[in-house]
């Protein structure tokens, strides 16, 4: 009698599991269509944006998000952090470590939908700090 209730909770549990697993999943996806933006200051945004090949670009500048969309990729450069990215789907997290000749930044958190949520390490002068940051789509 055991095995036939564990088999039963075994068979009737596992489409429920397997869904939760499998929506949890897609909610850990990095979107490369579009850039990624938090609100720095008065003046500013932070901007990411991911590539194939786990590549990232990641730099702080205008308020306006579809202008600096435009420019915030690897072909402009100037200016930018340039740096690989790693996930998880176990648990939604990221992981940013990017650099250019004037700095380095690493960018540890996790994935929430169309949402990503870090805590920013300057590691020039060992300065943190936490930020949300929405997706913005983009047609290039």
């Amino acid at each position: 009698m055991k095995k036939f209730v564990f088999l039963y909770l075994c068979i009737f549990c596992s489409p429920n599991i397997y869904s939760q697993t499998d929506s949890l999943l897609s909610d850990c996806n990095i979107k490369k269509n579009g850039i990624y933006y938090a609100d720095y200051d008065k003046e500013s945004n932070i901007y990411i944006r991911f590539h194939d090949g786990d590549s990232a670009v990641t730099t702080s500048s205008i308020k306006d998000v579809k202008t600096a969309s435009k420019f915030v990729n690897k072909q402009m450069g100037n200016g930018m952090l340039f740096g690989k990215y790693f996930t998880s789907t176990t648990n939604c997290s990221l992981r940013i470590k990017a650099k250019n000749n004037d700095g380095k930044v690493k960018m540890d958190g996790f994935i929430s939908g169309d949402k990503l949520v870090l805590s920013v390490v300057n590691l020039a002068d060992h300065t943190a700090r936490d930020f949300i940051f929405k997706f913005y789509p983009t047609s290039n």
